[in-house]
């Protein structure tokens, strides 16, 4: 299963988003998701991955599309192999 087809389960699953609306140049506020819904996003996402993402990603730099997450965690799990 590729990064984004794990994101987009656990959208799926937490949210009850329709699988046919999340493409890679979704925006996850037009996915209806807040700035709280990111942050547990993002902490669900470390937890199915098993890394840690920067603060600095929560906090300063905060992907805002589904495809930026999907580059956030490549590059992350990259720099783990």
């Amino acid at each position: 299963m590729s990064t984004f087809e794990k994101i987009q389960d656990l959208l799926v699953k937490k949210f009850g988003l329709d699988p046919s609306d999340i493409h890679a140049d979704s925006t996850l506020e037009s996915l209806g998701l807040d700035s709280l819904n990111v942050i547990e996003l993002l902490f669900d996402l470390e937890d199915e991955f098993g890394i840690t993402i920067p603060d600095d990603a929560n906090n300063r730099v905060r992907p805002t599309s589904v495809g930026e997450v999907v580059t956030l965690l490549d590059n992350l799990l990259s720099r783990e192999n």
